[in-house]
């Protein structure tokens, strides 16, 4: 194999090391998050939650596509969502 082939194998491999490092720590941040936003959900007083305005109809826009967090009241575009991708909160169904 030429130096200059065997080289460029090797900072490629440097490369693609650093890409996975950074994926990685990705990885660790995003699990830190999702941790502490359990942790803050199971922490909350069940009175709390019974002070939670529930979904109603007059949520839905009338296009029946569109309808509103309720903990912020962001506009939630997309019906197979689980989350509100604003505030984090759970969805109902």
């Amino acid at each position: 194999m030429s130096d200059s082939l065997k080289d460029s194998w090797k900072k490629t491999g440097k490369d693609m090391g650093g890409a996975f490092k950074q994926f990685g720590k990705s990885i660790v941040k995003t699990s830190n998050y999702a941790f502490k936003e359990a942790n803050e959900w199971a922490d909350r007083d069940d009175d709390e939650e019974d002070k939670k305005p529930d979904m109603k109809e007059a949520d839905v826009v009338e296009t029946g596509t569109i309808t509103k967090c309720p903990k912020c009241g962001a506009e939630i575009k997309d019906q197979e969502a689980v989350f509100c991708l604003k505030c984090g909160e759970k969805l109902m169904k």
